[in-house]
């Protein structure tokens, strides 16, 4: 088949997307991921896809086995409490930062005003669509700081897609998260008032939903054991 060159590096451009199909759920715990099968549906050669899945396999998303090959991870109850605890540090770090900066990153700015426009556009929002979204903004939140290094580790961290992992290997529907969504409207507001202890409390409320997930998570998985 025809490769395509995309605009990002290409490894990036197959760690995102390998990335993403795990936690969409398209990549369920347990699948080898078999580097000519992904080469072809991405369009690119195998070499940056295995340097993707060797990537993958040192943030702990998949595990390298012994004449097996790799697989996708089973994150353990700590990893997923771990992942979520970060996240949670470092947005509510950033929010001083965030405040502080805030007229010196207005594209930042209008970036997470249209995201919440396409959230609110959707009339159903799937996983991926979601996903996308919600790395995007709180990405961007965390961008304000203007400290790349803190950007760097949010990122490497897979923070947010923690939770959407969550979602599609708990089978929880979408629906019931939807609030998650229009909590960016509060975060938004508070934000562009530079009104901090508004802020934080729809912060600490929006991340309250990831606790609940990672709650039912955890008790999913103490039933299945």
């Amino acid at each position: 088949m025809d490769y395509i060159e995309p605009t990002e590096s290409l490894i990036d451009y197959a760690y995102q997307e390998i990335k993403d199909r795990i936690q969409n759920g398209i990549y369920p715990p347990g699948t080898k991921l078999v580097t000519q099968e992904i080469s072809d549906s991405l369009g690119v050669s195998r070499t940056p896809v295995v340097a993707a899945i060797n990537r993958l396999v040192a943030q702990g998303l998949a595990k390298a086995i012994p004449r097996r090959g790799t697989i996708v991870a089973q994150l353990s109850i700590q990893q997923i409490k771990d992942i979520i605890e970060v996240r949670k540090m470092i947005e509510l770090y950033s929010i001083k930062s965030a405040i502080k900066n805030f007229d010196y990153y207005m594209d930042i700015v209008d970036r997470m005003q249209s995201i919440i426009v396409k959230i609110s556009e959707q009339d159903k929002l799937d996983y991926s669509i979601a996903s996308k979204l919600e790395i995007e903004f709180h990405t961007c939140f965390v961008s304000l700081t203007g400290n790349e290094q803190l950007v760097k580790i949010y990122e490497t961290n897979w923070s947010v897609g923690a939770m959407f992992y969550l979602y599609s290997i708990t089978k929880m529907p979408l629906s019931h998260h939807e609030k998650a969504f229009k909590h960016h409207q509060n975060i938004m507001k508070f934000l562009l008032a530079k009104d901090e202890e508004n802020l934080r409390s729809a912060l600490m409320e929006h991340l309250t939903i990831v606790d609940d997930t990672c709650e039912l998570y955890c008790r999913n998985a103490a039933n299945n054991i």
